[in-house]
């Protein structure tokens, strides 16, 4: 029984994931909102029948946990189903927003028993901007730091902060709330389960900083910082052939171009002297290693894996 509920569990979240990217800001149109009111309708139904049946159901543990979460699935996809509104897109945005964290509450639940839907990253302009900004902010302080040891020291002092705050977080659910509240414009629903995505990131910079040379940690912070958000921009606006992770065809080909030409730019105006036929290679590489390993980081955040890996890459390619 307590099998059987969870894989109904999932199928409903499988429904309710493709709900949550159908009202996405970046691809949500008036025309299809009959046929989102009528999958709202769906999920409700199906998670109110499984309210009763987990509700019937006296084995505690597991059963328990699923009981709680949806109950608060329900409640929020009800609370948040806007009526008939003159702005139907704004209003979907907000139901997306307010039924998000519950759905990827109720994740939690299903991991580690059936095989969960992935979390649902929404269009975030802020956290686009953020990320560029973020990523040139440190590609100024890879060129300006006199040695290495200065980059050691503030990357790793930039580590032990965000770690500290992951460790204070899961400890306290008030520490939790407060530090989504402060990042609320910067964070995706997910990151109040998960450890967040900027400490993954500091992590991968201080590793670049103790191993990497200059310009693979040029070429693997600017790679993230101008392609990520690229693809992400692409993909979910453009994106029609489904690769893995629902990562599409279209975002991972503007993912290496996009990569490829922000480190052709990096190497001309801050790299060593080469040949244009040497940073067509390297840019190439670097391009490449980046959008096949953001293709493949479903387990590890690709904040981490992809300037690793990217850097990683440009060095075996021949980068000093």
């Amino acid at each position: 029984m307590i099998h059987t509920l969870h894989v109904e569990t999932k199928l409903v979240s499988e429904e309710l994931c493709a709900l949550l990217r159908q009202v996405d800001p970046a691809v949500f149109v008036f025309r299809d909102e009959p046929e989102v009111r009528a999958r709202v309708e769906r999920v409700a139904s199906r998670l109110r029948e499984l309210v009763v049946a987990a509700e019937r159901d006296e084995a505690g543990g597991r059963v328990e946990r699923l009981r709680e979460r949806l109950r608060a699935l329900l409640a929020a996809v009800e609370r948040a189903t806007p009526t008939r509104t003159p702005s139907p897109k704004a209003a979907w945005i907000a139901f997306q927003r307010e039924v998000q964290p519950a759905y990827e509450s109720l994740l939690l639940t299903l991991r580690g028993v059936v095989a969960a839907p992935p979390s649902v990253r929404p269009t975030n302009h802020v956290r686009s901007l953020w990320h560029v900004g973020s990523g040139l902010a440190v590609l100024g302080l890879v060129q300006l730091l006199p040695e290495r040891g200065w980059l050691v020291a503030v990357s790793g002092a930039f580590a032990v902060s965000a770690w500290s705050m992951e460790i204070a977080r899961r400890l306290s659910d008030r520490v939790n709330e407060r530090l989504m509240r402060v990042f609320k414009h910067v964070a995706h629903p997910h990151e109040r389960y998960r450890v967040n995505s900027s400490t993954w990131y500091v992590t991968a910079l201080l590793l670049l900083a103790l191993f990497g040379t200059q310009l693979s940690q040029s070429l693997g912070v600017v790679v993230l910082a101008v392609a990520d958000p690229a693809a992400a921009l692409i993909g979910r606006r453009f994106g029609r052939t489904r690769l893995l992770d629902n990562r599409s065809l279209e975002g991972t080909l503007a993912f290496f171009v996009a990569g490829a030409l922000s480190s052709l730019v990096v190497m001309g105006a801050l790299g060593p002297p080469a040949s244009l036929s040497s940073r067509l290679f390297l840019a190439a590489v670097a391009g490449l290693a980046g959008a096949v390993t953001e293709l493949f980081s479903s387990r590890l955040d690709d904040n981490f894996t992809i300037p690793v890996a990217v850097a990683a890459a440009v060095t075996v390619a021949g980068a000093g």
